[in-house]
């Protein structure tokens, strides 16, 4: 009997800092829409984006220029709306910087039939799909766990594993689901699932403060294809 063999490992993949940058598009994007909405100056400055979810994201801008967290929390809904539309229009492959190693790793990956690839962001699910579009990296992620699921990062391990299982048939746990990311919050969020952490030092954080949270695995990038796989295929 010839039985399809279900992939063994699920691979998260983070997006801004990990995969691609938009040289502070999101920011900009923000920064103006907040600005129209509330009908004065919002600045973005204080607030740092890695790691977080773009919820968390607004609420934090909001707080940090005078809003209550009642306040913030009664606008965020219709800031969230207002930012994803503004921001599915403006992303262009003009915006994007595809990461060293990138395109070959994922090129390389999605010729396996032992993993299935899948997204792990703090993106609202129609931001996400739009960056790795214009990134060329257009369908190789089928589903994903997104900012638009929840404002808790911690929250969207489940909720990949979840799809995962509903898009295969295979539940994936432990170290067999591997979260890659550029942030202290990409390497702790999986830790409830026990899911196998890699850190890439390609973000906004260093490698020191990467270290000190203790990923599974540590890389400077995502160039060596086969460091990667003999670390993250080899580990149970």
């Amino acid at each position: 009997m010839n039985l399809k063999l279900k992939p063994v490992k699920l691979l998260l993949f983070d997006i801004d800092g990990t995969i691609l940058k938009t040289d502070g598009l999101g920011r900009r994007l923000l920064e103006d829409m907040l600005a129209r909405l509330c009908g004065r100056p919002i600045s973005a400055e204080q607030v740092s984006f890695s790691g977080k979810t773009d919820p968390q994201i607004v609420r934090e801008i909001l707080m940090r220029n005078g809003f209550s967290a009642s306040e913030a929390d009664a606008l965020a809904p219709e800031a969230l709306a207002a930012y994803v539309e503004t921001a599915r229009k403006a992303i262009a492959p003009r915006h994007i910087e595809v990461l060293p190693g990138v395109h070959d790793l994922i090129d390389h990956l999605a010729t396996r039939d032992d993993v299935q690839l899948a997204l792990l962001t703090g993106n609202h699910e129609v931001t996400a799909y739009c960056k790795v579009e214009a990134a060329g990296l257009g369908g190789f992620f089928p589903f994903g766990a997104f900012g638009s699921d929840h404002a808790d990062r911690a929250e969207l391990p489940p909720i990949a594993v979840r799809r995962a299982y509903d898009h295969t048939g295979h539940t994936y746990a432990g170290k067999d689901v591997v979260i890659i990311g550029d942030s202290v919050n990409d390497v702790w969020c999986g830790r409830g699932i026990g899911a196998f952490a890699v850190a890439v030092c390609t973000g906004f954080t260093d490698r020191a403060t990467l270290a000190a949270q203790s990923p599974n695995l540590l890389l400077d990038n995502l160039c060596d294809p086969d460091l990667f796989l003999h670390h993250v295929m080899n580990h149970v």
